[in-house]
């Protein structure tokens, strides 16, 4: 009997989430892209649902044509919503001084690129040129509104201790250069000196128990941004040089690091490695 009873509250459990699902699709929605996003969301929940009940054949074939008609509609809004996606997230960037550059299915603002796929429903965002992945969102503008300027705030908030981070990244140089039995002067891979910096910047309990709850620091996108914001590249009487990376350089994103050019703009360069010179007087 207890197995009746749980398959009963399975069934019934199941029923009404069908109905909740229907009902978010039959409900009126004029905006395209939030009614794409329901189309998106709730036709594979109530295929889902519609296959865990045991329904009569009357009422399959009654959400059957249910489901093709919403699917035809969701093929007659894919292609009016590229349009739309485009223009409200320029008006929602514009309100906060960015503009929108590119077309779908990529667009660009201030240092983030936003590869758009309404047919997935699915937004993601980097920051650069496709070269640190920051976020994943629905295909609502709002949303990616806020990522980007999330994301721009944790950066642009940041107080950077210049005299700090680069000793801190002299240091992580000097350390690479002995693993490599290597002079000052000598270029340091991105990989190699990043990994290194990022240990050596580490506070005592990570050195006491290197755990990934006792990590803090910033992540590539982070490391860029710093580099970016720096005055000065001087430490003690040593400069700091970026490697412009060459082009069989870039097979992998990893070999190298992106880093802004001008203020609020997508263009920038790849640098492959950082090495320390003599200071010119």
């Amino acid at each position: 009997m207890d197995d009746l009873v749980k398959t009963l509250n399975a069934q019934t459990n199941n029923l009404r989430a069908l109905i909740r699902s229907i009902k978010k699709l039959m409900a009126e929605e004029a905006d395209i892209l939030k009614r794409l996003d329901t189309l998106h969301r709730e036709i594979p929940a109530v295929e889902r649902q519609s296959q865990r009940l045991r329904l009569e054949q009357p009422l399959i074939d009654e959400i059957a044509g249910a489901l093709n008609t919403w699917r035809e509609e969701t093929g007659e809004l894919e292609s009016r919503a590229k349009a739309a996606f485009g223009e409200e997230l320029e008006q929602l960037l514009a309100a906060h001084g960015h503009s929108l550059e590119g077309n779908y299915p990529k667009l660009k603002t201030s240092f983030y690129t936003i590869v758009v796929d309404i047919r997935s429903n699915r937004v993601t965002l980097y920051y650069g040129p496709e070269a640190e992945r920051i976020a994943a969102t629905p295909a609502l503008p709002e949303d990616v509104c806020n990522e980007i300027l999330k994301h721009e705030t944790s950066l642009a908030d940041r107080v950077l201790d210049e005299d700090a981070f680069l000793a801190d990244l002299f240091e992580a140089y000097s350390v690479c250069l002995h693993r490599s039995n290597k002079r000052i002067g000598a270029e340091v891979p991105i990989p190699e000196i990043f990994s290194t910096f990022a240990f050596i910047t580490q506070d005592t309990r990570f050195v006491k128990n290197p755990v990934r709850a006792n990590y803090h620091g910033g992540d590539r996108a982070t490391f860029s941004y710093d580099l970016y914001s720096l005055k000065e590249r001087t430490t003690g009487s040593y400069e700091m040089v970026t490697i412009t990376a060459r082009r069989g350089e870039t097979r992998s994103r990893y070999d190298t690091l992106w880093i802004p050019g001008s203020p609020g703009r997508g263009t920038g360069e790849l640098i492959s490695g950082i090495k320390f010179r003599e200071a010119t007087k």
